[in-house]
Formats: structure tokens, C-alpha cells, sequence
């Protein structure tokens, strides 16, 4: 289980580096278009701040990524940080949405998955 689930961590982590990629205009990509707005266009932030946004997901992507590697080692605090960056993480998909609504899907199977390891201690 601790591998299976630091799999899916580096995975999540991989798609908000995408996120920090497009507001960044470093992946250019047809079917992802850059935009300076959240909250699904009801929210201008301007370059500047759709960048900070950005900055934001490159966080996020280390912090699971480093969560992902902490588990995989046998660190035990992985599991305190976790819940925050899924925290995080829900933020941000409900910002950049339509566009990040599998992002929340990820993160309620994440969710999920640690609410059944708190009862059942799949993984300690």
C-alpha cells in the first residue's frame, strides 16, 4: 500500500507542475489555454497574480512529491502534512475549475483513502 500510494502522490504532484507550467506560459498546449482568472472567470488576477497561482502549484507538486518520498523511506511525519497540502491542493482545482475538476476527484480519493487508513492503519 505505501508504494501504491506514493505512486499516486508523485502522480498528483506531476499534474500541479502542469498547472505551474500553464500560468507560468512555459507549456503550450491547444488544448490548455493559458487565462488570468479563477474561480471559473469570475475572478481577474492579471499576469502577475495568475503567476503567483502558479508558484502555488509548483509548492504543491514538490510537497507531494516529497510527502510521496518521506513515505516511501519510512518517515512517519509524512501523514500529518499530508491532509494540509491536500487542503492546498483542493484549493487550488476549485480556483483553476473546469479545468481541474479531476484534480478533485484525485483529491477525495486521497481523502478517502486516508480516512480507511486512519481506521483500518493500512498503512503506519
Amino acid at each position: 500500500m505505501k508504494t501504491a500510494l506514493a505512486i499516486f502522490l508523485f502522480i498528483h504532484g506531476f499534474a500541479h507542475l502542469v498547472g505551474f507550467l500553464v500560468y507560468w506560459r512555459l507549456l503550450k498546449d491547444k488544448s490548455i489555454q493559458h487565462k488570468t482568472t479563477l474561480y471559473p472567470g469570475n475572478l481577474e488576477m492579471g499576469e502577475d497574480g495568475i503567476r503567483l497561482v502558479g508558484f502555488f502549484y509548483l509548492l504543491t507538486a514538490f510537497a507531494f512529491g516529497y510527502i510521496g518520498y518521506d513515505l516511501l523511506t519510512g518517515v512517519v511525519i509524512w501523514s500529518i502534512y499530508i491532509w494540509y497540502i491536500t487542503g492546498v491542493s483542493i484549493i487550488l482545482c476549485i480556483t483553476g475549475l473546469p479545468d481541474t475538476r479531476y484534480g478533485l476527484v484525485a483529491n477525495g480519493l486521497l481523502i478517502i483513502f486516508l480516512l480507511l487508513n486512519n481506521n483500518y492503519y493500512w498503512i503506519i
